[in-house]
């Protein structure tokens, strides 16, 4: 249903974010411009840029869901986000800033001496660059689909655009003015709301007594789930159901396995138009897939599992406020998958390559010390709020889980505001916080993917004598065509859970480049053979892991297997905890057996670590 409001928030953000990045236009003339504004970029503006790029739309709107879906477990998710960075001003942002690097791939190659090296982390950014630009438009086709009521490929592809634009127009400099705007936005339509909606439901101290007061009651006998128009049901047994009304269904040939951790995405099912037919209001489902092409409440006999596709009713408040709840219990080794979400969102926030790119625009490393502990303010200010969208979304919006609309919380919790001018002004700010959120990131990542591919793959090998203005068209052209593939994958990730891309970023980058900067800046003792083969050990390992997962959600055979062994399966989908020391270990042990160390190795651990003043800063990239 369209919301005029929350039609009118969007509007309004996409009109203020095109005309942003066209003012900025002005200001972006050369290579410098368009890959690290000039290093010109001041530590209060570059801190608002890099928090209006990494607080996405899962953090906008998935943390809410998720605290109101899953409770207390979902806590690491922001706790994570916010000390990544506090780990990445220690150990990365100074030293990063000195070596002078515009890329990652820039400092593999100049550290290590190994153009064939940095082949490989182009490789790794571009994989990492487009596993996260796959969350960003889903949360993108799902707002504007849901704001507007249009098609969900209809959100994607305007989304694209805008966000195409800003960054061809402006480079990184135009990007830089419109993320910081974003993030005010962001930040304003994540308070105001919920300062408003706390007057209207309860202080957080009551919100919290009404939950601890009142535990949720056990679901009725029998179970009622709604079947949605689509929706698929895996039937293990033939059993006795009654519907609201005579409901038409397609029964399918084949097996869909059930899932193997909490959130799995689901594949789609084995090929096979099946048989249709109309079940009356007192029937039987059999054995095996049945998909709903009508809309209708199921009454299962009590006792009887609830079949897997169907939305199961919430879980026990106290269930939800205790650690290792549905979340974490619900993978069968919830202190394995606690602690390898916490390794994963915290090692991979020093291995995003749009983060780290924009340590690169500050004019010096003091600059870029400056900035990491402002973001870190700025993130953890930011963070304080969605949660208590969950926790208000729980006592005061349980219709949202009939369907598992959790995730829409923020946007849909305002409306209930009274007067309705209210609550109408309030869904309009959180639709603009919601398009800000998801273009704000999805704009960081062009930046990396257009750098990767202009300016490694075409100014250093294609083309390396181009000119300035040449790697600036080849930014250009790089940034539209990393556009038009994130938005054609955009479209196959309907149906896959926002969460779960955005950790399988965040395990790829943990994996490959966080031992590579950590060891890179830190250990003289390095070597070019345990740098990259740890980098593509832990990369790929991590990779492997997540494709088997994905492949499992289509394979019954591999799905018995890690239902069989749920360790495995936390792994698997969460492979961080395993696949980063693996990725050390490659490194220091390779480095021991062969210590061929890198010509110069001691100037450039000089260059990583002394003063700023001392003018021994050197750049990759002509002007």
């Amino acid at each position: 249903m369209t919301s005029f409001p929350a039609v009118l928030g969007l509007v309004a953000m996409l009109v203020a974010t095109v005309a942003v990045g066209v003012f900025a236009r002005r200001f972006a003339r050369t290579t410098s411009d368009f890959l690290v504004a000039a290093r010109a970029v001041r530590p209060t503006a570059n801190a608002a840029a890099i928090s209006g790029e990494y607080l996405s739309a899962a953090s906008f709107l998935g943390i809410a869901g998720l605290v109101m879906k899953f409770g207390y477990d979902v806590l690491w998710y922001p706790v994570g986000y916010a000390a990544g960075y506090l780990v990445l001003l220690i150990f990365i942002a100074g030293p990063l800033r000195r070596f002078g690097a515009y890329t990652i791939p820039d400092f593999a190659e100049g550290r290590f001496d190994s153009p064939r090296f940095r082949r490989l982390a182009v490789a790794l950014v571009i994989v990492v660059g487009l596993f996260y630009a796959l969350p960003q438009m889903k949360a993108a086709g799902i707002t504007v689909a849901s704001a507007a009521g249009v098609p969900y490929a209809a959100g994607v592809a305007v989304t694209a655009l805008v966000v195409v634009t800003i960054v061809v127009a402006g480079g990184m400099r135009g990007v830089t003015l419109v993320q910081a705007m974003q993030f005010a936005v962001k930040l304003f339509a994540i308070t105001v709301p919920v300062f408003v909606l706390l007057v209207h439901f309860g202080t957080p101290g009551g919100l919290f007594a009404a939950l601890a007061g009142h535990e949720a009651p056990a679901p009725p006998q029998p179970v009622v789930v709604h079947a949605a128009p689509g929706d698929e049901w895996q039937v293990t047994q033939a059993i006795s159901v009654h519907l609201d009304h005579p409901t038409p269904v397609r029964l399918l040939p084949g097996a869909r396995p059930p899932a193997v951790y909490v959130g799995a995405p689901q594949a789609p099912a084995p090929a096979g138009d099946g048989t249709a037919t109309t079940l009356a209001t007192a029937t039987s489902l059999p054995a095996g897939r049945v998909r709903w092409e009508q809309g209708t409440d199921v009454r299962l006999p009590a006792g009887q599992p609830v079949p897997f596709g169907a939305q199961t009713p919430p879980s026990t408040t106290s269930s939800w406020l205790q650690p290792f709840g549905p979340l974490a219990g619900g993978s069968g080794q919830p202190l394995l998958f606690t602690y390898s979400l916490i390794v994963a969102i915290l090692c991979g926030t020093m291995g995003l390559p749009h983060i780290l790119v924009r340590f690169y625009t500050n004019p010096d490393a003091r600059a870029a010390r400056r900035t990491a502990w402002l973001v870190l303010v700025l993130v953890g200010l930011f963070y304080l709020w969605p949660p208590l969208y969950g926790v208000i979304g729980r006592l005061r919006a349980p219709q949202l889980y009939t369907g598992d609309l959790t995730d829409s919380v923020v946007l849909l919790l305002p409306r209930q505001v009274e007067p309705r001018m209210l609550g109408d002004a309030l869904a309009a700010i959180t639709a603009a916080g919601a398009f800000a959120a998801f273009a704000a990131t999805l704009s960081g990542l062009l930046i990396s993917l257009a750098g990767a591919l202009g300016h490694d793959i075409y100014g250093r090998w294609l083309r390396p004598d181009a000119s300035g203005p040449a790697r600036s068209r080849a930014f250009r052209v790089s940034a539209l065509g990393a556009g038009v593939a994130a938005a054609l994958l955009g479209l196959l990730v309907e149906n896959f859970d926002i969460n779960v891309l955005v950790g399988w970023a965040f395990a790829i980058a943990a994996s490959s480049f966080f031992p590579l900067l950590v060891l890179g800046i830190w250990w003289r003792g390095l070597t070019t053979a345990g740098a990259a083969l740890g980098t593509a050990v832990g990369g790929g390992a991590a990779t492997l892991a997540i494709v088997t997962t994905m492949l499992a959600a289509a394979s019954p055979q591999l799905s018995e297997v890690l239902i069989r062994h749920p360790a495995l399966a936390v792994v698997l989908a969460q492979p961080a905890i395993v696949t980063i020391p693996l990725a050390f270990a490659v490194m220091v042990g390779t480095s021991l057996a062969r210590p061929d160390l890198p010509g110069g190795v001691a100037g450039k651990m000089l260059q990583l670590h002394i003063p700023d003043r001392l003018g021994l800063r050197r750049d990759y990239i002509p002007e």
